[in-house]
């Protein structure tokens, strides 16, 4: 769903034919017109949020998007998500977000730590978290450390958006790798 805004250097998806989209194509419907494993990257800006919380057929929104990313992955290929910070406005005032994206909402998709607490309804995939980035607001960036940790931790509108940087791992069985 890159929309107008597709990020040089990458492939543009979206369901409206526009210029710089090369695959016209819903990304809530599966499954992508991508082949198992033919993708090094994915770029995904200010989407997820969109995602329905729960799909028309029952299963969870976010953990089919993850899902399908992870089909199309190539083994240690990365997602970029960039996504307004959970306690900003950004995160709120769109009526058409569904979710909010918090420092722990992509941990779910790691099976190391959930494993044998949450797997029961986990999806099939495991990524790890590479690296996470707060955006802050301009106004804070000059605040020593500590004074920076404390009001992104207790004040609202410090952090206006994240992005982390997933790597698919290998799935982890019952039996090992």
């Amino acid at each position: 769903a890159c929309g107008q805004k597709k990020k040089e250097g990458f492939k543009g998806v979206d369901k409206v034919e526009i210029e710089g989209v090369e695959y016209k194509h819903d990304l809530m419907v599966y499954p992508w017109p991508f082949a198992d494993k033919s993708v090094y990257e994915f770029n995904c800006e200010h989407y997820v949020e969109h995602i329905p919380v729960i799909l028309a057929d029952g299963s969870y929104g976010l953990h089919r998007f993850m899902e399908e990313v992870y089909r199309c992955l190539m083994d240690n290929g990365t997602i970029s998500i960039q996504a307004p910070y959970y306690m900003s406005q950004e995160c709120w005032q769109d009526p058409t977000h569904t979710r909010a994206i918090t420092d722990r909402t992509f941990v779910y998709y790691n099976q190391k730590i959930i494993d044998g607490v949450l797997d029961h309804y986990m999806p099939k995939c495991n990524f790890e978290m590479v690296s996470q980035t707060k955006i802050i607001d301009p106004a804070f960036e000059a605040k020593g450390e500590p004074a920076k940790r404390w009001a992104i931790e207790h004040y609202w509108n410090v952090v206006k958006e994240v992005q982390y940087i997933l790597r698919k791992m290998p799935l982890i069985t019952k039996e090992g790798v």
